[in-house]
């Protein structure tokens, strides 16, 4: 099934280079999750980023591929290209002048390919302190900008976080999922909530911000970090990005890369609290998306009963978690 649905977004991919004013030398398809992702390059060596927004996640929200949400990305993109010194992707409108080409009922929209080096994990200091920094150069930049009245992107609210919990206990009902550990989650997600809805809205607070600052979607090119896919961009509270981020960093890690953070953009004073929640929120809207890709069956129901034993139990009791004990992932 996998393969038939490559050919088909290969198809639409060929279908949408039609569309854009480059000599096409090479396509290779390069990923796929929330979008298929085709490495381009033209007749003059150029390299692009050609992203097909068809999902293999079947639980993914309909509004991450609309042609209004997929254009607000690449205003974004744009605005970050000509007001900051990051090096980032360049968003390429087609022949009629749009970021978003269509072909029957798929979007399609290009980007600039960013050279750099992947990595699965974080390896050093450099890049921890590399990414800090980068991190705060993008919300330095979102509080401060403007976005175009046409702009739409999902936002980190309660009902998001409230989908994703009911989607968990549906689990509990068919049999996939444990109701303790369930149980837990929900009464972490309900505190998460709570506080939430009391965050203060203002510039240096609220804003656009990535979404997905983690190691698969951050080049490193001679030790900088490059952030290359704003398809997670939301609006939202800015810890959200350190929230995320700390999903792939230590517990015995996180103060440094706060205080890296914090000398670039400033930190609300209860700034863990607030993480802390984002944290608790971000794992569980994660969890929901899990639950709709192939064979997550065969690992999800461990992920959930670490979760609950370990940062969602912690947080249920009010015991701290974000800069001791053993994270979900070991």
């Amino acid at each position: 099934m996998e393969s038939v649905n490559r050919m088909d977004n290969a198809i639409i991919a060929q279908h949408a280079l039609a569309q854009y004013d480059i000599n096409v030398v090479s396509v290779s398809s390069v990923a796929q999750s929330g979008a298929a992702i085709f490495k381009i390059e033209d007749n003059c060596g150029m390299l692009y980023s050609l992203r097909v927004h068809k999902s293999k996640i079947s639980t993914l929200e309909k509004m991450w591929t609309h042609p209004d949400v997929l254009a607000s990305e690449m205003d974004w993109l744009n605005a970050l290209n000509r007001d900051t010194n990051l090096n980032l992707p360049v968003p390429k409108r087609n022949q009629h002048g749009s970021y978003v080409t269509q072909v029957d009922d798929t979007n399609c929209t290009m980007i600039s390919w960013v050279e750099g080096e992947i990595k699965q994990y974080f390896t050093s200091e450099q890049e921890l302190k590399s990414t800090a920094e980068m991190m705060a150069a993008l919300h330095h930049h979102a509080s401060r900008w403007q976005p175009p009245s046409s702009f739409v992107r999902p936002i980190v609210n309660r009902e998001r976080i409230q989908n994703a919990l009911d989607l968990l206990k549906q689990q509990v009902r068919e049999g996939l999922l444990d109701a303790h550990d369930v149980q837990i989650l929900d009464a972490a997600g309900e505190k998460a909530m709570a506080l939430l809805d009391t965050l203060p809205k203002n510039q240096l607070t609220w804003g656009v911000l990535h979404g997905d600052i983690v190691p698969p979607n951050i080049v490193f090119l001679e030790g900088v970090a490059c952030p290359i896919d704003f398809g997670a961009c939301v609006f939202g509270p800015f810890l959200t990005d350190l929230a995320i981020t700390f999903t792939f960093i230590h517990p015995n890690a996180r103060q440094q890369y706060i205080d890296w953070y914090g000398k670039h953009f400033p930190l609300p004073n209860d700034y863990v609290s607030q993480i802390e929640a984002l944290f608790i929120s971000l794992v569980l809207i994660g969890m929901r998306n899990a639950l709709g890709m192939p064979e997550s069956s065969n690992w999800l129901p461990t992920h959930v009963k670490k979760c609950a034993s370990r940062e969602f139990g912690r947080y249920t009791n009010t015991e701290g978690f974000l800069f001791t004990g053993t994270p979900f992932w070991e």
